[in-house]
C-alpha cells in the first residue's frame, strides 16, 4: 500500500522546482510575452517560473 503522506513529503516537486516539461516548453517558446492559465496551480511553483520568463500568468486552484 502506498503511503501518500510520505510520498508527498519526499517529492521534490511539491513546492520546489517547476516540472521539467514546463521548463522545456518555455525554454523553447518563441513568443515574447503570452498570457498563460495555470489550472490547478497549487502553490504556484510553475506559475512563478513562467512569470519569471516574462509571461502574464493567471493561476487557478479549486483547493
Amino acid at each position: 500500500m502506498i503511503n501518500y503522506e510520505k510520498e508527498y513529503q519526499n517529492s521534490r516537486n511539491v513546492c520546489g522546482e517547476p516540472f521539467l516539461e514546463i521548463v522545456e516548453f518555455f525554454e523553447n517558446y518563441d513568443d515574447e510575452c503570452a498570457t498563460v492559465l495555470d489550472s490547478g496551480c497549487g502553490q504556484g511553483r510553475d506559475a512563478l517560473f513562467i512569470a519569471r520568463k516574462g509571461h502574464s500568468v493567471l493561476g487557478v486552484d479549486p483547493a
